[in-house]
């Protein structure tokens, strides 16, 4: 677990330092910007534990138990335990972004469906390209089973 000093600071230095380090957060617009700034800014360690407690979220808000969040993401029960308090009793930040999270792919689940029937009505013949839209079929799946 990441150190903190033991030496205290005024209320107004740390609402000043928080307040400095949320503008920072907003200034990031994408993926590679949030990646370049996290490699920087964190430790390997503190990356890792802060994308398995969004992950421990994300899999309680969709009803996974405790025993398969440990085993797929290798933590201890009390760090389930700790961010499932958090999303019961304090977790209004956790609850947004997991819900824009959650509507997102949904919506991405929607296109996907919209795609794989398009994709199943452009390969019914076995006429001149029907081998393109299998491979590109075949391609999207993949793609999907990689993301699991």
């Amino acid at each position: 677990m990441p150190q903190v000093s033991k030496y205290q600071l005024s209320k107004q230095v740390e609402e000043e330092i928080k307040s400095v380090f949320a503008e920072t957060l907003s200034l990031l617009s994408n993926k590679e910007d949030i990646f370049a700034f996290t490699d920087d800014f964190l430790s390997p360690t503190e990356r890792i534990m802060l994308s398995k407690r969004i992950a421990i979220a994300m899999m309680l808000k969709k009803g996974y138990n405790y025993e398969i969040i440990k085993d797929i993401l290798k933590v201890s029960q009390a760090t389930i335990a700790s961010v499932n308090l958090k999303l019961k009793y304090t977790g209004k930040g956790y609850h947004q972004v997991l819900d824009r999270i959650l509507r997102q792919q949904k919506i991405n689940a929607i296109f996907d469906k919209i795609e794989t029937v398009i994709l199943n009505q452009l390969s019914i013949g076995r006429g001149k390209g029907s081998s393109f839209w299998q491979e590109l079929k075949r391609k999207k799946q993949l793609q999907k089973s990689s993301m699991i």
